[in-house]
């Protein structure tokens, strides 16, 4: 049976897998960002690094999902500022494979920004994943519970967290731990990936 434990620095090359394995709306993204080093770097480190409330579900030594967190915007960037222009000049360099599939996506994050909720009322944020063998068994339900009660022991007042229309399964596990929909926007971001655009959403919760 999976146990629940804090995320520690040495579970990065794990998590970073997951994640990327994931990326492409549930799917590896390996077309999409094909480096798990970079996407680990940058989407995963700052949160295991200076984020709050960070959980792994482990079984047997192998992480088979997990929920990093933070209460606030500020820690994560003042981590992942300072490190971006060490990080683009390596993708500049080759060190990550090809150059132009990081920029694309990178770009359109920039130019396609998804749904956000207020951060003075709902300050924390998250992201989550269960390995595809892993789901269908409570795992992602037992992470997220414990999370909002760690965010809760710290005095946080509220949560917001974005998925897709596309993740059905995401979006009833929300529902069913109180979180509520806070806005929805229809989005070309996906649309090369994908082959059409995605509804990007934003869940909410007070705590």
């Amino acid at each position: 049976m999976p146990r629940l434990r804090p995320a520690r620095e040495e579970d990065l090359p794990a998590i970073a897998k997951l994640s990327h394995d994931t990326l492409l709306l549930g799917r590896a993204g390996e077309r999409v960002f094909p480096s798990r080093e970079l996407w680990g770097e940058l989407f995963v480190a700052p949160y295991l690094r200076r984020g709050c409330c960070n959980l792994v579900a482990e079984e047997e030594g192998a992480v088979l999902g997990y929920i990093l967190g933070a209460c606030g915007d500020l820690a994560l960037a003042c981590y992942l500022l300072p490190r971006l222009p060490r990080l683009f000049f390596r993708l500049l360099l080759g060190r990550y494979g090809p150059v132009w599939p990081h920029v694309r996506y990178l770009l359109r994050l920039l130019l396609y920004p998804g749904p956000k909720a207020s951060r003075r009322r709902y300050p924390a944020h998250l992201h989550i994943a269960v390995s595809p063998e892993a789901q269908g068994k409570g795992l992602g339900k037992a992470l997220l519970a414990a999370f909002l009660n760690c965010l809760q022991s710290k005095g946080v007042k509220g949560v917001q967290l974005s998925t897709t229309r596309a993740n059905a399964a995401a979006r009833r596990l929300y529902q069913a731990l109180g979180f509520r929909l806070h806005a929805k926007k229809a989005s070309p971001f996906w649309a090369p990936y994908h082959g059409h655009p995605v509804i990007h959403e934003v869940w909410v919760k007070e705590l």
